[in-house]
C-alpha cells in the first residue's frame, strides 16, 4: 500500500492550501474531497486583502485579477439606514483592495496550484473514517462505489463546518458555535460600486445582510444570523427575503434576477472552544472553528491557518517528530495568533449588534471619520479588535445615543 507523507481530508481554501504548501516543501500529498472540481461552495465570495497575500504567495495574483471583482472599500449600513463608507486602509504588506470572487473559481485555482506542485488529488472520495496506531495513519473511504484505503504519516483535516467526520474522531468541542447564512447570485442589480456593501437594515440582529459585486450589474448577495435561545431560525428562502424587504433597496432590485437558487449554509464561530489537533492530526480552517463570529469571515483565516499549519508540518518532517507533543506546537501558534482576535470579536458581537447601540455606533462613524477607519480596520482583522471597545470609543458611541435616553455603560470584558 502506497504510504503519503500527509493526507489532506477537504479541498476548500485551507485543505488545498495546505496541501500546496506542502507539496511545494518536497513532501509526498493526497488530497481527498467528496466532490469533483470544479465545484460550487456556498459562501459570501468576498476575498480581503490578508487572503490576497497568501493567495499572491501561491502564484495565483494573475489568475485572480482575471477570474475576480476588484473591491476598494466597504461600506456599512446601519439599521436606521445610515451609511458609512471608507476605502480598504494601507497596510504595510496586504494590498489595498480586494477581489469577489466565486468559490467555483477560487477553490479550483487553488486546488490546480496545488496539483502543479505534485499533489495527488482523489475526488468523488468520502471519507469513512481514521484508523490510528503508531506506525502512522490510515484513513478508510469510499470511493466509485467500494471501500478504499489509504495510509500516511499525519492527516490533516480541513473538512469545514461538515463536523460528521470530527464527531466520529471525538474532536467536537462540548458546545459547538454555529452561525447561520444564506446567499443567491443575482444579475441586473443597480447602484453598485467598487465597495463590499455590509448591511444592517432588515437583516435580523445579531446578524447583517451582505451585497458584494460581481461584477458592474450583478453580485453575490447574502444574510447571516446568529442564533439566540428560544429563537426559531427562519429557512434560507425566508432569511434573504427579509433582507431584501427593505424599501431602500426595492429600486436596486427593480430589474434584477436570481440566478440559481438561494443556498443556506452553517458557519463554526466556535474556534475557542475547538480541538486543533490530535494524535498524528491537525485541523485547519472551519473545521477548527476558524470563522469569525462577528464578520462571518472565513476564507483568510482558512488560508492564514494553512500557511501556519504547512510551516509547522515541515519543520516535525524535518525533525521527525510527528509525536503528540511536537503537534502540541501547532496549537500554541493557532491560540497566540486568532485566540485574543476571538475573544473580543465575540464580545463585539454581544456588544455592537444590536440597533442600541449599533445605530449610534454608525452615527458616531459620521461624526468621527477616525472611526470609521477603525471600524474597516476591525473588520479585515488589521486593528486589534480591543480598540473597538476602548473607553474613548464607547463614549463616542453613547455622545450618539438619542438623549432621551441614559443608558448604562457597557461593561468591559476581561482582558487576562
Amino acid at each position: 500500500m502506497e504510504l503519503y507523507d500527509v493526507i489532506v481530508v477537504g479541498a476548500g481554501p485551507g485543505g488545498a492550501a495546505t496541501a500546496a504548501y506542502l507539496a511545494r516543501s518536497g513532501l509526498k500529498i493526497l488530497l481527498l474531497d467528496k466532490f469533483e472540481f470544479p465545484r460550487d461552495k456556498t459562501c459570501g465570495d468576498a476575498l480581503s486583502p490578508s487572503a490576497l497575500s497568501i493567495l499572491d504567495n501561491l502564484g495565483l495574483t494573475d489568475d485572480l485579477r482575471n477570474a475576480g471583482y476588484r473591491v476598494e472599500g466597504v461600506s456599512i449600513t446601519s439599521p436606521e439606514g445610515k451609511t458609512v463608507r471608507a476605502p480598504i486602509p494601507v497596510h504595510p504588506v496586504y494590498p489595498s483592495h480586494g477581489y469577489v470572487v466565486p468559490r467555483l473559481v477560487l477553490d479550483d485555482l487553488i486546488l490546480r496550484c496545488g496539483l502543479r506542485a505534485g499533489v495527488q488529488f482523489h475526488g468523488s472520495t468520502h471519507v469513512l473514517g481514521i484508523e490510528r496506531d503508531r506506525a502512522g495513519v490510515t484513513v478508510v473511504a469510499e470511493t466509485g462505489g467500494s471501500q478504499r484505503r489509504f495510509t500516511a504519516r499525519l492527516v490533516v483535516l480541513a473538512v469545514g463546518a461538515n463536523v460528521r467526520l470530527l464527531q466520529t474522531l471525538g474532536l467536537t468541542p462540548r458546545r459547538m458555535g454555529y452561525a447561520h447564512a444564506v446567499r443567491a447570485y443575482f444579475e441586473g442589480v443597480s447602484g453598485l460600486s467598487r465597495s463590499l456593501e455590509i448591511r444592517f437594515d432588515r437583516a435580523q440582529l445579531p446578524g447583517y445582510g451582505w451585497i458584494f459585486p460581481l461584477s458592474s450589474d450583478s453580485a453575490n448577495v447574502g444574510a447571516g444570523l446568529l442564533p439566540r435561545r428560544g429563537r426559531k431560525t427562519p429557512g434560507a428562502s425566508a432569511l434573504l427575503a427579509q433582507f431584501l424587504s427593505d424599501p431602500r433597496l426595492g429600486p436596486r432590485f427593480q430589474t434584477a434576477h436570481r440566478v440559481g437558487p438561494v443556498k443556506g449554509f452553517p458557519i463554526r464561530t466556535d474556534f475557542q472552544q475547538s480541538r486543533v489537533f490530535s494524535d498524528r492530526l491537525v485541523i485547519v480552517g472551519e473545521a477548527a472553528g476558524l470563522v469569525n463570529p462577528f464578520t462571518g469571515e472565513g476564507i483568510d483565516y482558512a488560508l492564514e491557518s494553512a500557511q501556519l499549519a504547512s510551516a509547522y508540518l515541515v519543520e516535525c518532517f524535518k525533525r521527525e517528530d510527528l509525536s503528540f507533543e511536537a503537534l502540541r506546537g501547532y496549537e500554541r501558534a493557532l491560540r497566540r495568533r486568532f485566540q485574543h482576535v476571538f475573544v473580543f470579536s465575540h464580545w463585539m458581537r454581544r456588544q455592537y449588534m444590536n440597533p442600541f447601540l449599533l445605530d449610534p455606533l454608525i452615527r458616531a462613524c459620521e461624526r468621527w471619520p477616525e472611526l470609521t477607519d477603525l471600524i474597516v480596520r476591525t473588520l479585515l482583522t488589521y486593528a486589534d479588535p480591543a480598540e473597538a471597545i476602548r473607553p474613548a470609543v464607547l463614549l463616542k458611541v453613547l455622545r450618539c445615543l438619542p438623549s432621551a435616553r441614559s443608558p448604562r455603560t457597557p461593561n468591559l470584558p476581561a482582558t487576562n
